[in-house]
């Protein structure tokens, strides 16, 4: 069934590896319902690898096969790290990116082949940084009569430029030699980029239901000393952590405030903190029980299976 003047909204955190956890609740969710995920939304939300992940969905792909690309490929993603090759205005001190992104990018067009964001299945908006200008970007689908120059994107390139996390990855060199970097520095949690969105297409706060998954939290406990020094090789990729932590929290404080009891926000707090470029096997099966655990406590008991899966999304 339809639901009349309701706008549903999923969206996802950005998080790295962490992204088991949005990926295994969502595979749970499709084994209950016996339906993809993006029938159920009007608009699919996501940053980095929560990008990777709606972009997954509205290509068709189902929750257990995304999930499963993070458990058996984290490791080629994630594996071998680059030789540090000196930037040249920073001579001697040896900063590149962590991983080399050709790995992601091959496992990228592998899976979404030649579909471009045209073809998605639902809406969808998928927030990067145009490096070059340091201004925001999100990718859109042509929704819109006036979004017209995403749709022929494909849908590998804006994968990888949403997830091209400095110091993590290089910048992803898409297009007319565009050079974009993860969206999660600007909007990790893009729930407001959903929110305004649907405000954008004509509808009322009130009409607006969100459902927002995180990647999970863990205290953030870097020493001060690492702020008072102030310098880059201090931070390191502490930086990137506070960075994406701090405008998540923030989001979703906002957000709650403009739609209230619409939004339901899902981010467990972890017992350890996890890298986001972990792929230890027991941080997966952490990850993984997480995921499992959120699932039983909030499907039925948080309104997560009234709110959104009672009824279909209204465009369909």
């Amino acid at each position: 069934m339809k639901e009349p003047g309701t706008f549903k909204i999923l969206s996802i955190d950005g998080g790295g590896m962490k992204g088991i956890i949005p990926a295994r609740f969502l595979k749970q969710v499709e084994e209950v319902i016996g339906e993809p995920i993006h029938e159920h939304f009007d608009l699919l939300a996501g940053t980095s690898t929560g990008g990777i992940i709606c972009l997954g969905l509205a290509s068709g792909m189902r929750a257990e096969e995304i999930a499963n690309l993070y458990i058996n490929e984290g490791a080629k993603i994630f594996g071998t790290k680059k030789s540090k090759v000196p930037i040249k205005k920073f001579e001697g001190l040896g900063i590149s990116a962590t991983y080399d992104n050709e790995p992601l990018k091959k496992l990228l067009i592998e899976k979404f082949a030649d579909k471009k964001i045209r073809d998605a299945n639902t809406m969808l908006c998928i927030p990067s940084i145009e490096h070059h200008k340091a201004e925001p970007k999100v990718f859109k689908t042509p929704h819109q009569h006036d979004y017209i120059r995403d749709a022929e994107r494909y849908m590998w390139e804006v994968g990888l430029a949403t997830s091209a996390a400095p110091t993590y990855f290089p910048a992803a060199c898409i297009g007319d030699n565009e050079c974009k970097i993860d969206g999660g520095l600007w909007a990790n949690n893009p729930v407001l980029i959903g929110i305004a969105e649907a405000r954008k297409m004509g509808f009322q706060l009130e009409q607006i239901k969100v459902l927002s998954i995180g990647t999970g939290d863990s205290i953030y406990n870097a020493p001060n000393k690492i702020a008072e020094a102030g310098g880059l090789l201090s931070w390191q990729k502490n930086l990137v952590e506070l960075t994406m932590q701090a405008q998540s929290k923030g989001a979703w404080h906002t957000a709650k405030y403009l739609i209230g009891d619409n939004l339901i926000r899902l981010n467990p707090i972890l017992s350890q903190a996890l890298p986001l470029d972990s792929t230890n096997e027991e941080d997966i099966s952490l990850m993984i029980r997480e995921a499992n655990h959120m699932f039983e406590r909030t499907f039925v008991g948080d309104r997560v299976r009234d709110m959104f899966f009672e009824t279909n999304a209204i465009y369909q």
